[in-house]
Order: C-alpha cells, then sequence, then structure tokens
C-alpha cells in the first residue's frame, strides 16, 4: 500500500479502535457495544479496495483482540473483519455505488461478524459464547453498524479523497 493509503488507514483504525473500546464499550446500550471497527473498515474497504480492506480487517481485528480487556480467542475478530474487508472491497470495485450502500454493507456485516465469532467461539470452547443472546446482539449489531456507517460514511469518504487522491477515479 502506498504511504499516504497505509498512514490514513491506520490512524482511522487506531482513532477506531480507541474510541470503541473506551467510549462506547462502557455506555449501556442495548445489546451489541456499537462497531465501530467494522465500520471504519467497511469504509476503507469500499474506498481503497479488496487488498486495503483485508489489511484493514486484520490490523483492526488484532487491534481488537490484543487490547485489554481481551479475554476470547486472540484471531477471531482479526479473521472475521479480514472476509469482511475483502469482500466489500471487492463489492465495492465493480462501480461506483451510492454513498448510503456502504452504510447498508456494514449493517450486513455486522450481524455476520457476530454469527461468525459466535460460532468460531463455541468451536473453540469459549465460555462466553451464549446462544440465547446472538439473535440479540445480531439485531442491535446490524442497527449500531448502519447509523455509524450513515454518520460516518461521507466525512470519512472525504478524508480519503483528500488525502489519498491517487486512489481515485475509481
Amino acid at each position: 500500500m502506498p504511504l499516504r493509503r497505509t498512514l490514513v488507514s491506520a490512524i482511522l483504525l487506531v482513532l477506531a479502535v480507541l474510541i470503541e473500546l473506551t467510549v462506547l464499550a462502557p455506555l449501556p446500550f442495548p445489546g451489541a457495544t456499537p462497531n465501530l471497527v467494522l465500520v471504519v473498515v467497511v469504509i476503507l474497504a469500499s474506498q481503497f479496495g479488496a487488498v486495503t480492506g483485508a489489511v484493514s480487517g486484520f490490523a483492526g481485528g488484532v487491534l481488537l483482540d490484543i487490547a485489554p480487556p481481551a479475554a476470547g480467542t486472540i484471531g477471531i475478530t482479526a479473521l472475521m473483519l479480514t472476509v469482511v474487508g475483502y469482500a466489500v472491497g471487492r463489492f465495492a470495485e465493480s462501480d461506483d455505488r451510492p454513498w448510503w450502500s456502504i452504510a447498508v454493507l456494514a449493517a450486513l456485516a455486522a450481524p455476520l461478524v457476530v454469527l461468525g465469532g459466535a460460532v468460531l467461539g463455541g468451536l473453540l470452547g469459549d465460555p462466553r459464547v451464549r446462544w440465547d443472546d446472538v439473535v440479540v446482539l445480531m439485531l442491535s449489531g446490524a442497527a449500531c453498524a448502519l447509523i455509524l456507517g450513515l454518520l460516518l460514511i461521507r466525512p470519512l469518504r472525504w478524508l480519503c479523497r483528500r488525502v489519498v487522491p491517487d486512489a481515485y477515479p475509481r
């Protein structure tokens, strides 16, 4: 990845992890904590393509997996976000989609990340996986991702286009 794209992606991911863990996680949301890192990965993948999306998903997932209070199996979030980043990047490469479709992609990806994390955690024997909560977490995660996506897509899209103009005219 070119230097500017790497710096923008790294700064946005670190900020997203910090905000998600220090600001959003302590708040009493019904259901899942809003997955800000997922939304940022989806936006980066939609702006820069599949490779940047996969790398950003892996980096953001590893940061979430190792950041305190890391109690689960390291690598599950990284795997889920890598797949999401790559898939969204491939979807967005085909043509110029409307800005709101990226928020819809984030809302569709959020429940899949929750379900995939629960399935992998259950297979690996994670005692924190409670199957009766998975549906509620999937629905609340989708709603939060849609709202965050609608709020963040335009400013982050503008930032990406301003800082890395050579990545366009896709």
